[in-house]
């Protein structure tokens, strides 16, 4: 055991009562369209995905809104010297996480899907983006209604 690593075996000394969760999903609701209009009902959205996440990981830690920008995929970029006002988005993204229950991830990834592919769809996106277990994930084509 090297001097710098702690072992301790937390669920045993703590008292928890199960085995620590190691996987989280997290997923990032912004305020505006790919357009960079508003959505309207934000609110509802972000309740839905606490939702989602809290039947995935038995809850769901939402943060304040932080700053985001978003670079549309319309034209191909390389440097800021080529890049321009208008092609960033500007807005406010909410992060919403949970740490999951494997069964109840694996049992929950179509509802998952649906609520990610309809934000997308019915909010206007150019991608809907979410992290699972420290991999970055984009969706840019929807699935229809």
């Amino acid at each position: 055991m090297s001097d710098d690593i702690l072992e301790i075996n937390l669920k045993e000394v703590l008292g928890s009562a199960e085995a620590p969760s190691t996987q989280q999903l997290t997923l990032y609701i912004p305020n505006k369209d790919r357009k960079g209009r508003e959505i309207k009902n934000l609110h509802i959205w972000i309740k839905e995905a606490q939702k989602v996440l809290a039947i995935i990981g038995g809850g769901s830690t939402t943060m304040p809104p932080a700053e985001g920008t978003w670079l549309s995929q319309e034209r191909d970029i390389d440097s800021i010297d080529q890049l321009r006002d208008e092609d960033m988005l500007w807005e406010k993204t909410t992060i919403t996480y949970t740490y999951i229950y494997p069964s109840r991830f694996e049992k929950n990834l179509k509802l998952l899907r649906e609520f990610l592919h309809r934000f997308g769809r019915e909010t206007n996106q150019g991608e809907v983006v979410f992290e699972f277990a420290g991999e970055f994930f984009r969706i840019r084509e929807y699935d229809p209604k």
